[in-house]
């Protein structure tokens, strides 16, 4: 009676020791939900901190991912000081008594005594800031601006010659320059003009950039301090768009945005942004969302190195997780800013597992039934 009781036993359920022990062993796209919580709690060797993206969480986590602004940069600043390096151009007029009679062009008349104009050769100023005039002496140029030097030359000249005048221009400046780097038609010194330039008006003379807007990042070095914005995001007479001073250093760096995507989704890629920011939705449906066969949509991770809250100390892990079974989910996926280098992990059902080894099991045991079937 038991062996007959015991035949009668559906296959099944005499399957089912062997269906819980062979799921542990199953190949499998990556951990479950689950498990990604529990090691998240319990690495000591990589301790990452997991967030729940909800209406409370959003705003700490775009923070952080928000690049530094130019603005931060802006500074006031003169561009009409002549320093070392500056090659000037020092021309003298004088009327009557000329010290420079030799190469002066005379101009004279029965009613005016004669005039004078001399142009002097080319001064480079000196590494001290300072520049020698004939019959002037060594005078400190640095610091001055052109009108300034002009008279501090005249006082030397007083008593030396009659009624000078004395008219200085920067022949080749090299103080109030900025440098353009990179990726850039033209890269290289460029001086400043009264005009007053703006980041964008400098990156135009250099002959814009090599790569397009939304892969291009414009790095601003001032004063031992930088910070960065994407070329698309900088708009003209916005606080980003600096007023430039002399020693700027301007970096054009091409950088192609993209993040990573694994586990329960069509296939395992990279996917570029294709634009500067993105959100967590739109990258979500550039992977081809969640696999209906094999996604648990409650466990969708976004990993990534965030900023330090301390400058200076290394990234700290952080993991964020969306329930996409929650309607108010699909509305913070779209606020979720997406950050270069992101890995988007989808993780596989629980029940994946239990179905895959029965598949296995129907593709083991159907050729016997059709051979039975066809024995009949």
């Amino acid at each position: 009676m038991i062996s007959s009781s015991v035949s009668r036993i559906p296959a099944a359920v005499l399957l089912l020791p062997l269906i819980a022990g062979g799921c542990a062993t199953l190949p499998s796209s990556g951990p479950t939900g689950s498990e990604v919580v529990s090691a998240s709690r319990e690495s000591v060797k990589l301790p990452a901190t997991l967030i729940e993206l909800d209406a409370d969480t959003i705003a700490a986590a775009n923070n952080a991912a928000t690049p530094s602004a130019l603005a931060s940069l802006a500074a006031a600043g003169a561009i009409d000081r002549i320093g070392p390096g500056d090659v000037l151009q020092i021309s003298v007029f004088e009327i009557g008594t000329s010290l420079f009679s030799s190469s002066a062009a005379v101009v004279s008349s029965a009613e005016q005594p004669a005039a004078a104009g001399t142009t002097l050769p080319p001064i480079t100023v000196a590494s001290d800031g300072s520049i020698a005039v004939p019959y002037a002496g060594r005078i400190i140029a640095e610091g001055q601006t052109t009108q300034s030097l002009a008279q501090l030359i005249l006082g030397r000249l007083r008593g030396l010659s009659e009624h000078a005048q004395v008219s200085v221009t920067i022949r080749e400046n090299m103080t109030n320059s900025v440098f353009l780097l990179g990726g850039v038609k033209t890269p290289g010194r460029i001086p400043l003009s009264f005009a007053r330039e703006h980041l964008l008006d400098m990156i135009a003379l250099g002959g814009g950039p090599l790569t397009p807007p939304q892969d291009t990042t414009v790095r601003v070095t001032r004063g031992g301090r930088s910070a960065e914005i994407g070329l698309d995001e900088l708009l003209a007479g916005s606080p980003d768009d600096l007023l430039l001073l002399p020693g700027d250093r301007i970096e054009l760096l091409s950088r192609l945005q993209s993040f990573t995507v694994f586990g329960a989704s069509d296939k395992v890629s990279e996917i570029p942004f294709q634009t500067r920011s993105i959100t967590l939705a739109q990258a979500v449906a550039r992977a081809g969302g969640p696999s209906d066969r094999q996604a648990d949509p409650t466990a969708v991770f976004v990993f990534r190195w965030a900023a330090p809250a301390t400058p200076g100390a290394p990234a700290v892990p952080v993991i964020y997780r969306l329930n996409m079974l929650r309607p108010e989910s699909y509305f913070i996926s779209q606020r979720f800013a997406m950050r270069d280098g992101d890995v988007i992990y989808i993780a596989n059902a629980r029940s994946n597992q239990a179905t895959k080894l029965v598949q296995i099991i129907n593709q083991l045991f159907s050729p016997i039934f059709t051979v039975r079937e066809l024995a009949r």
